[in-house]
């Protein structure tokens, strides 16, 4: 059964990971995607876990069921065929700073002229207006500004550490993959395209919901105060890790004695307990064997002594958790129906029993690279099923191909062939 998207044409002229990301989840719906790409590839194929020449294990992973057409933007003589090629399209993907659109004329503006139907996804790493609009961004960069890498709080050496995988790419991807379905969906209604905007700032800002906020009216001092707090600190040269005591510091009282949301160490590993309700609680303290001391009358958190005894409270919890193995803890939880699981490494997870029922994982055949294992679609519909439509394609294979879908006569395609305008099929 064909996909939901089948039918759908899209042009994808981005690299690296957040847009080939949109393009991916696109074609498991069914769409087919033609990836735009320079006669050097997609930066990606070169910098991020290469393996050969031009291949590398990331472009494969994010680039699966694609086309691969290698067209040199920056030479005037391949516009004819960027042209036809937005023709054919029914939806653009393009990530760009603001100066590139403009030098290479795929702004909006310019592909509206040829099809004022088209859906354009426009893509940046800070947003198309403000002092940064034209400034290249990157997951670490947009994690950085935004406060993102600093909530997640991991440092080494008085410094940040970044923090894989890079959630922001994915779930900019994601976002983006979700406004292009819904301005096909307009489209529908109303006959007409539209331009649509993501940016990993935007992402960050969002993935940082219930935290990036301000309550003046009901927490009239607490912004203000850590503010004030921060900039003495900064004035007298405190390091990374001082600032974010600071920032942790700041909210300690508020999340003292959290035993319910949180990982463990257990007698021979690490364990995970998610327990965000009453009810949840009260079967994690009931299978520890444990009191809260927030249930006794009169008890206050704000007090110096209730504060002690939280944190005495936590590490009583700790101790316990480190008499059991994780195989131990999992099986009794589960008779308490305690939301737990063991800490795995990726290595691991990709065989778990649970991964492997679901099959979460999907296996693929590379020309060059040979079998391997990736995820599979991350959404599952029994009317229009998703699909892994293939691997990632090898440089340029489909130029010739789709060039000719596009509308391009042999003798124009050849033609841009010799004169470097357009990559060759590297290989057949």
């Amino acid at each position: 059964m064909p996909g939901a998207l089948n039918g759908i044409k899209v042009l994808e002229i981005a690299q690296v990971m957040a847009i080939p990301i949109t393009g991916m989840l696109l074609s498991d719906l069914g769409a087919d995607v033609v990836k735009l790409e320079p006669p050097w590839g997609d930066a990606s194929r070169h910098t991020m876990q290469p393996v050969l020449p031009g291949e590398s294990k990331s472009f494969a992973v994010l680039n699966r069921g694609k086309r691969s057409v290698s067209l040199n933007l920056a030479d005037e003589r391949s516009r004819p065929a960027l042209e036809a090629l937005v023709r054919w399209a029914d939806v653009a993907l393009v990530s760009a700073k603001a100066s590139d659109l403009a030098s290479f004329h795929i702004a909006y503006d310019d592909l509206k002229q040829i099809d004022r139907e088209l859906i354009y996804l426009e893509h940046s790493g800070y947003g198309r207006k403000g002092p940064m609009a034209d400034q290249g961004g990157y997951d670490l960069t947009a994690g950085g500004l935004s406060g993102l890498m600093a909530l997640i709080g991991k440092e080494r050496n008085d410094m940040p550490i970044y923090t894989q995988p890079a959630v922001l790419d994915l779930t900019t991807g994601v976002l983006s993959a979700l406004a292009v379905c819904a301005a096909l969906l307009a489209k529908e209604t109303t006959g007409e395209g539209q331009r649509v905007e993501t940016s990993l700032l935007s992402t960050a800002m969002f993935a940082q919901a219930n935290v990036a906020h301000d309550f003046p009216a009901v927490e009239p001092n607490f912004r203000k105060q850590f503010l004030a707090d921060i900039a003495e600190a900064r004035e007298k040269g405190a390091g990374y890790a001082e600032l974010q005591s600071l920032r942790f510091g700041s909210v300690r009282r508020q999340s003292a004695g959290n035993i319910y949301y949180r990982y463990f160490r257990t007698k021979d590993s690490v364990i995970s307990i998610g327990c965000l309700s009453p009810d949840l609680q009260r079967r994690f303290r009931e299978a520890l064997g444990v009191e809260d001391p927030r249930a006794e009358p009169g008890f206050d958190l704000q007090t110096d002594e209730g504060f002690e005894r939280m944190k005495r409270f936590v590490k009583d919890a700790e101790a316990l958790m480190e008499s059991k193995t994780t195989v131990e803890w999992l099986d009794l939880l589960l008779e308490h129906r305690v939301p737990a699981t063991p800490v795995l490494f990726p290595e691991e997870a990709i065989d778990h029993e649970q991964v492997t029922a679901n099959g979460y994982m999907v296996e693929l055949m590379h020309e060059l690279l040979g079998p391997y294992r990736t995820f599979a679609p991350p959404i599952r519909m029994d009317g229009t099923p998703t699909e892994a439509q293939g691997p990632s394609p090898l440089l340029g294979k489909h130029t010739e191909e789709v060039l000719r879908e596009a509308g391009l006569t042999d003798d124009a395609v050849v033609a841009l062939i010799e004169n470097g305008a357009a990559g060759p099929k590297l290989r057949s």
